[in-house]
């Protein structure tokens, strides 16, 4: 019976696949649903594939929804390929968030389909990341040679405590310089942390890779449905996380009340005007700025100047059609090319904070990313914390 239940299984799941598949060709996708129990409803077609197609289920008693959110939807974005994802996400939002009406949102997959090069570009240059990136690199330090100054390893790639081959080991005087002793020979040599000043004049042609530019286009073709309503809407990655340790480690852990007490909270004190709120979020915002030097006493947000990742945001119609205007095409991966939108004061931006966010923290709010670094889909193509090779995808 375990066997003709998993072989039915499998035949609904390749079905299922074969239905979201081959609209593609056609120029639609098929998006499975999590929605209020009315009929089938058809979205209409814009101005870049898909057409969406939406099937119903029953959600929460809308008794039970806070008012501030009443109106407020979220797509989930999911590779048909990852169901493992989608079960895991839409488990958590059951249960964390049973207010919450969803809705699964087939992703771009950079890796199989054809994506539009006026939509997305190819080639991007970091020089507008690297007025805000971390691109601090290890260099020789070694003056009067033809080594010095030239790139060791990246920051964050330095040998580990337990590497086989390499001793690292920071001064004690200054966390940017160390010296570096191989085990085995003993020969030894000088390094100093420096900004990779190439990355940012002239900036640096990087090839994007498959999976940020499925991403990117997932999330263009989402603000096209966002443009197309009246009230904001929620845009989650089907890595989100509500259950995370709190920045405050005595504050324990966040869950689905903390995230829907923080919401409100940002919703009431965001300005009027507001165009995306960052529910997770890392880099430079108010409190801790890289070039503003703007004061900030809100308590639940606080202005985004330069942050990264679009696990968890909330965008306006407003918001989503200023992006289309200016993404033909989008130029960087998604998250810099808001970022960036934000940091010259064209997109106003603000960052949802947990109660224990403080001004000396990196990464925060009250949506985080499930096995960031285990388990990306996404290899980013100027290196990143998953290790990937910014070398790989130079031009």
């Amino acid at each position: 019976q375990q066997q003709q239940q998993q072989q039915q299984q499998q035949q609904q799941n390749s079905e299922r696949c074969e239905r979201s598949r081959s609209p593609r060709r056609r120029t639609e996708v098929v998006h499975e649903v999590v929605t209020p129990s009315k009929p089938i409803q058809i979205v209409n077609e814009l101005q870049t594939p898909p057409k969406v197609q939406h099937s119903s289920i029953v959600p929460a008693p809308r008794e039970t929804v806070p008012v501030e959110l009443l109106r407020l939807k979220a797509y989930v974005v999911n590779l048909d390929r990852r169901a493992d994802r989608w079960a895991r996400c839409q488990e958590m939002l059951k249960k964390e968030t049973p207010w919450l009406e969803y809705e699964r949102y087939s992703a771009s997959d950079g890796s199989k389909m054809a994506i539009p090069e006026e939509e997305i570009c190819t080639v991007w240059n970091t020089r507008k990341k690297g007025h805000y990136g971390d691109y601090d690199e290890w260099v020789y330090d070694a003056p009067g040679t033809e080594r010095d100054c030239v790139p060791w390893r990246w920051k964050g790639q330095e040998p580990a405590d337990d590497d086989k081959e390499w001793n690292f080991v920071v001064d004690n005087d200054n966390c940017d310089a160390a010296l570096v002793t191989n085990k085995i020979t003993k020969n030894a040599f000088r390094v100093k942390r420096v900004f990779a000043e190439r990355y940012r004049t002239p900036g640096q042609d990087q090839k994007m890779s498959a999976g940020e530019r499925g991403c990117a286009h997932s999330h263009r073709r989402l603000w096209e449905i966002v443009a197309q309503r009246e009230q904001p809407t929620m845009i989650l990655e089907d890595d989100v996380q509500f259950c995370f340790e709190a920045s405050e480690p005595q504050l324990g852990w966040n869950d689905g009340g903390v995230f829907t007490e923080r919401l409100i909270l940002a919703l009431r004190e965001a300005p009027k005007d507001w165009e995306v709120l960052y529910l997770g979020w890392s880099g430079w915002r108010g409190g801790n700025y890289c070039i503003l030097e703007e004061k900030c006493h809100a308590k639940a947000v606080r202005k985004a100047e330069y942050v990264w990742t679009t696990v968890a945001y909330i965008i306006t119609p407003e918001a989503a059609r200023k992006l289309l205007a200016i993404a033909r095409p989008m130029d960087q991966p998604v998250d810099e090319f808001m970022a960036w939108e934000a940091s010259q004061g064209r997109l106003k931006s603000f960052v949802v904070t947990s109660e224990g966010d403080g001004d000396d923290v990196w990464a925060g709010g009250i949506a985080a990313q499930n096995d960031f670094i285990g388990d990306s889909d996404i290899q980013k193509s100027d290196g990143g914390m998953q290790g990937d090779s910014c070398d790989s995808f130079a031009v």
